[in-house]
């Protein structure tokens, strides 16, 4: 025993952490292709030290409760990592009498959910089967009840999200450092997604070294990092790799269609119909395949195909911005081919409906709005024509004329029964938008000054969310609902509507943000820092978070606080309008001398000169807090020189 524990380098223990993190540091000093005995040898001690470890498991397994039997099985389960990630083996478990028995069953979800903390790299079918089993989603409060708010958040988006990895693509004997490998492919598939280079290579040359173990997305996250380099000759050897994935794995969605991107964006349209179509053989319901084949099918001029096609996706992504952009590619066409027979009104209520349809997604308003004037809509279309007409007028900010018109959609939709046909489907799904597009309207002409009730517009969005079946966007209803009541300075009634928000999505980002606003106002500054800590995890460059902390921070005059978080931000390269404009305040707070003074009205005399526009986080009113603070500057510059 003691010669293994030597090998290792450390005394002889039962802690498997202790084992695998000595494991770890020795495989820095063995390279396996030059000291194959070596490694050989520090494998065999390794392995040898965990069955030392695990001895103690199995001495105590007879004396274990029934849970504790079920949970330690679990456990060995887990250990064991290509059973692991089969369902059956989950599902043998769970079908127990221990986890369905009314004496046991809640005592069993709660040990489970707690072995959860630990035990969370599963893949996505067995994290859906886990909430069948302990019913997760829908029951956020009582889970609160048991556990902290973070780990209960990740719960429901974990048992709802599909997971960035594919669990099946492992390849050989994957050792026991598996967990730490996939946090680490993580790290390595973040740091691309947001464009960090530096970080993401790094990454990716320490699991080269690290690990034996062998999975094909970390070699697609090395072609994305190659693409995206400036030199084409590292470009090309993405490229490359890409190619070599995509013909190994042919119905790996996200190979092939990463893939299939860098085609297209390469112009190298060929067979790329072909290749989508192996994909959605296996995975019909692909989003990113079906993107990537419409836009094969709109390069080859198929327009009204494509746009059939880009229709169906924004059912699923609204506000997807590359499909936006492909139909208005796609209306061009059409719109090119109606409009001869419109001007000679040759055209019926189908066409007339469809030049309509694409004037509005293409924002020609005016000539939309022209169309629609002037013929009155059959039977047929009546629905179609008061949806489009309202949505341009709403879009033109002419509300009264949209309400008169959404109103109409909303009572001809409720008129409608299922009749199987793809056309009322559409339709039929469209009742929590309608809903939404009335709430939008009355709530713009009371922001006016216009009379009209807020509580009524509330309930139009909870309607609207009640009936919408999309996840994002119920989220994007109480998004306005929470701007609006942002707008009213209603700060209790707006970090309500974020909590609904977070309950329906933990990962909103923006949900996090508004609420830490919100707190500020409420004077909840514990909840400030606790807002801050969350979405700074989420996502830490963006700067309204460190924003919002710094100003409850200057509230307090706790400027060691404030340079803190501003020492924080400039390390994460976090920058915006408003986190300069404290800087300057913090700045011209702490002065000790002219320079520093200058220093401060230099930033804001910068800001000022840029000029507000929308692209700014900082609302239009709050940009005139810049000409305050130049104008204190000024005037603490002019009491010095007194």
């Amino acid at each position: 025993m003691n010669d293994f524990f030597n090998t290792l380098g450390i005394e002889a223990t039962k802690e498997e952490k202790e084992i695998k993190k000595a494991y770890r540091e020795k495989l820095h000093t063995v390279n396996p292709e030059d000291d194959p005995n070596g490694f050989k040898i520090l494998r065999e001690a390794y392995e040898e030290a965990l069955k030392y470890a695990r001895q103690k498991e199995d001495e105590k397994e007879k004396r274990l409760s029934p849970v504790e039997d079920f949970i330690f099985r679990c456990e060995q389960l887990y250990n064991d990592f290509y059973r692991r990630i089969d369902e059956q083996e989950w599902e043998s478990l769970f079908s127990e009498d221990i986890c369905i028995s009314l004496e046991s069953g809640e005592e069993v979800r709660q040990r489970f959910l707690v072995f959860l903390m630990e035990h969370f790299r599963l893949p996505a079918a067995v994290w859906k089967k886990i909430d069948r089993t302990f019913s997760i989603t829908g029951n956020r409060k009582e889970l609160l009840e048991l556990f902290p708010e973070p780990y209960v958040d990740f719960l429901l988006q974990v048992v709802r999200y599909n997971g960035a990895l594919n669990y099946e693509l492992f390849e050989g004997e994957v050792s026991q450092d598996i967990d730490d490998y996939i946090e680490h492919y993580h790290k390595l598939r973040q740091y691309a997604d947001l464009g960090m280079q530096k970080e993401a290579w790094q990454e990716y040359e320490l699991m080269e070294e690290k690990y034996t173990i062998y999975h094909p997305y970390t070699k697609l996250e090395k072609a994305r990092l190659l693409y995206s380099e400036k030199e084409e000759v590292k470009q090309e050897e993405g490229g490359t790799i890409f190619r070599q994935l995509a013909e190994k794995y042919p119905q790996e969605e996200r190979i092939v269609c990463c893939y299939g991107r860098y085609c297209q964006e390469k112009n190298q349209w060929d067979g790329m119909i072909e290749l989508y179509d192996k994909v959605l053989e296996a995975h019909p319901q692909s989003f990113l395949a079906r993107t990537g084949r419409m836009e094969a099918v709109l390069q080859e001029g198929r327009y009204r195909e494509a746009r059939e096609a880009i229709l169906d996706l924004l059912e699923e992504s609204p506000v997807d911005e590359r499909l936006v952009a492909d139909l208005n590619k796609a209306n061009v066409y059409v719109i090119a081919e109606l409009e001869p027979d419109y001007k000679e009104n040759h055209l019926n209520q189908d066409s007339l409906m469809e030049l309509a349809w694409c004037y509005y997604q293409n924002s020609r308003f005016e000539d939309g709005i022209a169309l629609l004037d002037r013929f009155v809509p059959d039977e047929n279309h009546t629905l179609d024509y008061h949806n489009l007409k309202g949505r341009i007028y709403l879009t033109v900010n002419e509300d009264e004329k949209a309400l008169e018109h959404l109103v109409l959609w909303l009572h001809a939709i409720q008129k409608l029964r299922p009749d199987g046909t793809k056309k009322t489907t559409r339709q039929m799904a469209r009742l929590g938008y309608a809903y939404y597009t009335i709430a939008s309207a009355k709530a713009d002409m009371i922001l006016d000054g216009k009379e009209g009730s807020l509580s009524e517009v509330m309930n139009d969005i909870e309607k609207a969310v009640a009936a919408e079946k999309d996840v994002s966007q119920k989220v994007s209803y109480y998004h306005t609902a929470a701007d609006i009541w942002r707008r009213k300075k209603e700060y209790a009634k707006m970090f309500d509507i974020c909590d609904k928000m977070l309950a329906i999505d933990p990962q909103y980002y923006p949900a996090y943000l508004l609420r830490q606003e919100a707190c500020l106002y409420l004077g909840r500054y514990q909840e400030v820092v606790n807002d801050y800590q969350r979405a700074t995890t989420l996502y830490p460059y963006h700067a309204k978070p460190y924003c919002t902390l710094i100003r409850m921070y200057l509230i307090f005059g706790e400027l060691d606080s404030v340079k803190d978080i501003l020492d924080v931000a400039e390390k994460r390269e976090v920058n915006s309008d408003e986190l300069e404009l404290l800087r300057a305040r913090y700045i011209a707070i702490r002065a000790k001398k002219r320079e520093d003074l200058e220093k401060a009205y230099a930033i804001l005399e910068r800001l000022e000169k840029k000029g507000w526009s929308l692209q700014s986080e900082m609302d239009e009113e709050e940009w005139t807090e810049i000409s305050y603070r130049k104008t204190q500057i000024l005037k603490m510059l002019q009491e010095e020189i007194q």
